[in-house]
């Protein structure tokens, strides 16, 4: 009998709600998925899908009006309802996450030095010098040039992609068991997009970290990821490994996703996109939140829609899949 593995962390039923004027935003719906040790896991989906959200909720990082309920185990501990100075333990240490934009990230009053030191001395209890000894050594790993001068310089005097290798550099200093990663790439040209998400497969293998990484751009996830969590209104429409994703979908918003891939190999006209606007999440439709632009859709949509398990750890919501209710 074989033994079974423990993911790293485990989400049941994750919901993420916000009270605005106009009502409550149903930004996360019943949301379930597992991560394992050593993983790169992709959450793909357009704005608005739930990737960030479900991400700052992981990491207790919700707006004051946000409301999280469900389920968030991570390493076996509950983090949901947990005490802020628990989850600060944990916090920085355990995970650490890089976000979008590092400039509005990154303190412009402080020196890189102050705010890698920082972490380090907080979280490690190390004096300042062993901690900027110890962060001059990470800022040469994510290959940033003279790293023992730059590491004295302000956020504006680094180019975006060198600012991004700071926040990786730092998110790394405790090294983390899991590293979250929101859209790190999104402003960057296509070449340091390529040396950044290279820099993150190498960190994997160095630190044996495990590393989910949000994303709108599929190219982004064939690149980088084993499994891939496609979002849509809140929901987790398909997960699956990335050979299953981009060679054997079923979702027809997956599919509608990779349609939207432009081809090297093929001349277009007009690149295509996915018809409609996202949904209102203050008025999420009955059933499916994809219905109104599915060109699959039928009277089933409108109502409850479970998870089937088309193959072992490939699971779609949608009632034209085949598989196992779940």
């Amino acid at each position: 009998m074989t033994e079974k593995k423990i993911p790293l962390l485990d989400v049941r039923n994750l919901s993420v709600e916000f009270k605005v004027q106009d009502g409550m935003v149903k930004a996360v719906n019943g949301l379930s998925f597992k991560v394992y040790d050593g993983e790169i896991i992709g959450i793909v989906g357009e704005s608005g899908s739930g990737k960030s959200q479900t991400m700052l909720a992981l990491m207790g990082l919700l707006a004051s009006n946000g409301k999280i309920s469900g389920s968030v185990k991570f390493m076996g501990q509950e983090l949901v309802g947990i005490s802020t100075s628990k989850l600060n333990k944990i916090r920085g240490d355990k995970m650490a996450m890089i976000f979008q934009d590092p400039m509005t990230s990154l303190n412009p009053y402080l020196k890189i030095s102050s705010q890698m030191t920082e972490v380090l001395m907080l979280h490690k209890n190390m004096s300042y010098k062993d901690a900027l000894a110890e962060s001059i050594k990470m800022l040469e790993r994510v290959k940033i040039p003279e790293a023992s001068n730059r590491i004295h310089l302000y956020p504006h005097e680094f180019s975006g992609g060198m600012r991004q290798r700071v926040m990786i550099a730092m998110s790394l200093l405790t090294k983390p068991k899991l590293l979250i990663a929101d859209e790190p790439t999104t402003a960057l040209d296509v070449t340091v997009q390529a040396q950044i998400l290279e820099l993150l497969k190498e960190l994997r293998k160095e630190f044996g970290m495990t590393i989910i990484f949000i994303t709108h751009d599929m190219g982004v996830v064939a690149n980088l990821c084993d499994r891939v969590n496609v979002m849509y209104g809140g929901w987790l429409m398909e997960t699956a490994s990335i050979n299953t994703i981009f060679n054997n979908s079923v979702h027809p918003y997956t599919q509608a996703l990779l349609a939207t891939i432009p081809s090297l190999d093929t001349h277009v006209e007009k690149l295509k996109t996915i018809p409609g606007e996202p949904p209102n999440l203050l008025q999420l439709p009955t059933g499916c939140p994809f219905q109104p632009r599915c060109s699959q859709a039928n009277h089933l949509c409108s109502e409850s829609i479970p998870l089937r398990r088309v193959e072992p750890r490939h699971v779609v919501k949608c009632v034209n899949a085949q598989g196992v209710v779940l």
